[in-house]
């Protein structure tokens, strides 16, 4: 075959710093028509090609008996040519990279698939985001956020290598709670002491909105 699907928990396993997925409870309750997205990748790479084709599918059922899904493809493939739009996809929830969050869900998110900027050390063993900050951007798929652990120099913060760029709501899947700052306006800025303590917003920030 042309393709196989990721499994998603294993590439989670092997880079649990940078690779975040929906929980397993989520991944199993997904139902006819919901949305998930799969990584369908390639077995050979042209130079310069890409690894993976990361594409929804729309959920259509689920194998009695067993963790199987049915889905429909909902994106045309580009480099993978023995898939089409419509193709009937079967998939477990160990290939589910991501659920679409729907708009009547408390964890949706308006810029939810878009990009923030986050410290390595929010990503690192026992890490977790402590202050963040969002600004105009100027790029239309950067949400703007910045995300840092609270303890980052300056020399370390202007490392390029030092900062990874990460997908909003998988942000989310490592950290739900990241939810309550997530849905605040240019300009805003807020921090907490631990995982444990409760967001607050800095009013006095001088951070600008423009």
């Amino acid at each position: 075959m042309e393709w196989r699907l990721e499994d998603v928990e294993r590439a989670s396993l092997q880079n649990p710093n940078t690779f975040f997925i929906p929980s397993l409870k989520e991944r199993q309750k997904q139902k006819k028509g919901d949305l998930v997205r799969l990584h369908f990748v390639l077995e050979q790479t042209a130079e310069g090609g890409p690894r993976a084709e990361r594409m929804w599918v729309e959920v259509t059922g689920k194998k009695r008996w067993s963790q199987t899904y049915t889905g429909i493809l909902t994106n045309q493939p580009v480099s993978i040519k023995s898939l089409q739009i419509g193709d009937i996809v079967e998939f477990e929830p160990r290939h589910i990279a991501r659920v679409l969050i729907p708009k009547d869900d408390p964890r949706w998110l308006d810029i939810g698939e878009q990009m923030a900027l986050v410290s390595n050390k929010c990503l690192e063993e026992g890490g977790c985001v402590r202050w963040l900050y969002r600004e105009t951007p100027d790029r239309e798929d950067d949400s703007g956020w910045r995300l840092f652990e609270g303890t980052e120099s300056d020399a370390y913060s202007s490392q390029a290598s030092n900062i990874s760029v990460l997908n909003l709501y998988a942000l989310l899947d490592k950290d739900p709670s990241l939810i309550t700052p997530l849905k605040g306006a240019f300009g805003t800025a807020f921090e907490r002491e631990n995982t444990n303590s409760p967001w607050i917003e800095i009013k006095d920030w001088n951070g600008s909105s423009d």
